[in-house]
């Protein structure tokens, strides 16, 4: 299983308005991780996916749902990303979250 971090590029950081920074490390760049462009499904490749409904409640967490749905809360990220809800604060009760399957489908379809 691939873990979301697992394929970004390291980038070097030579900007100059980390120059105060630079110095006082006494290094001449920074080490960050690139931004990953994340790929949605296109309508076909949602079309091919098993959706099970869940409608959220109090209480309700990304990680408990994919602990239940997949078997390893780890994969939380897999639901946020597919809902287009990056954290928990993005939805209120009541509010209707898809949880798909299956798996292998939707890593490729992230670039996993």
């Amino acid at each position: 299983m691939t873990k979301r971090n697992d394929t970004r590029e390291i980038g070097l950081n030579k900007s100059e308005k980390y120059s105060d920074i630079f110095y006082r490390r006494n290094k001449n760049f920074i080490e960050q991780y690139k931004t990953k462009v994340i790929k949605y499904p296109t309508v076909k490749q949602i079309q091919r996916l098993v959706l099970k409904n869940h409608i959220w409640t109090v209480g309700d967490r990304y990680w408990k749902l994919a602990e239940k749905h997949y078997g390893n809360g780890e994969l939380w990220w897999i639901l946020a990303w597919f809902n287009k809800r990056p954290t928990e604060l993005h939805i209120l009760a009541g509010d209707l979250i898809y949880i798909p399957f299956p798996l292998d489908e939707l890593y490729n379809y992230f670039g996993a």
